[in-house]
């Protein structure tokens, strides 16, 4: 009996000092940074994205992460509604200009999934672990023609949730929505002089990369819109100004523009050089988008945004 005690004590002090010496030093765990995981989160929805975009014919460019400031400033819009609008009736490209120059094009995407009649006491802890894969499926299903177009070649990402309660007073119901909002932005200008509206004059200049060629600079009208109605789409408007850069070409249902207005091809380097200095004048109340088109030679002439750059004339 004494012998067995004995052997029994060696036993378990063996397994204590085998976990603390060999299994303790072997698990090092350390804690994931959340930007980090979050980052690869984002990445792997490019993933998704790019292996559908290689799939058109001819293939679009795969995109890559660009760190914009709109999305997170957005996410906090749509928590109190759900739209491409702002409280005030405004597009998201006037926001995109506020927060991030307007220097380049740019789209926003908002699509979501949506839980509904939600328990009044269920926690939404579980759907904020949103995914931006699901993101990108969801948006591959939806707004599969914005996601897989070859002018954009960076793409930027937020995720948000919102409780909407329903029902009358008393025991109430709620729909949880999860939002999530891509922004695809095309890239392919490197600006010497920022684009920039001021004192009644727009001016720009830079290089175009080889494959965007410059065709016409457009100006785009639209008044503000009723924030009340439901939308799930946004319009940059009807043109409103118009200046072809091919000097053969002439404007059609919108007025022209005069000013300086140089397109023509780096021979070194093969970029093209485009440079604009006009008067606009803005007499209406709503929002300006000033726009440059480009033809990409690379997608079979397609025309594509090169910049998108909104201004608002606020109501009075």
């Amino acid at each position: 009996m004494e012998t067995a005690i004995i052997l029994l004590a060696f036993v378990v002090g063996y397994v204590i000092i085998y976990y603390v010496v060999y299994h303790g030093k072997s698990v090092d765990v350390q804690p994931v940074d959340p930007r980090v995981a979050r980052l690869q989160d984002k990445l792997d929805a490019i993933n998704i994205l790019n292996a559908e975009r290689n799939k058109t014919q001819p293939p679009a460019p795969p995109v890559d992460l660009i760190q914009l400031n709109t999305p997170e400033w957005r996410v906090k819009a749509v928590k109190q509604r759900i739209s491409p609008y702002d409280a005030v009736g405004r597009h998201p490209l006037y926001w995109y200009t506020k927060v991030d120059g307007g220097l380049y094009a740019m789209e926003e995407v908002i699509v979501w999934r949506v839980y509904y009649r939600l328990h009044p006491e269920a926690s939404i802890e579980p759907f904020k672990k949103t995914s931006f894969s699901e993101g990108a499926e969801l948006a591959l299903g939806r707004r599969r023609d914005a996601v897989l177009n070859p002018c954009y070649n960076y793409v930027d990402m937020e995720a948000t949730v919102v409780v909407e309660w329903i029902g009358p007073p008393g025991p109430r119901y709620k729909n949880v929505w999860k939002v999530y909002i891509f922004y695809l932005v095309g890239k392919w200008v490197d600006w010497v002089s920022l684009p920039l509206y001021a004192d009644g004059r727009f001016a720009a200049e830079g290089y175009a990369d080889p494959a965007m060629k410059p065709v016409a600079f457009v100006v785009r009208y639209t008044p503000h819109v009723n924030p009340r109605h439901h939308r799930e789409s946004y319009s940059l408007g009807n043109i409103y100004y118009c200046k072809y850069l091919d000097p053969l070409a002439d404007c059609k249902d919108a007025a022209e523009l005069n000013g300086t207005f140089i397109v023509r091809k780096v021979l070194d380097s093969g970029r093209w050089y485009v440079k604009i200095d006009t008067s606009v004048q803005l007499n209406r109340t709503g929002l300006y988008t000033f726009e440059i088109i480009a033809e990409n030679l690379r997608a079979q002439g397609r025309k594509c945004p090169l910049m998108h750059y909104t201004v608002e004339v606020p109501r009075r």
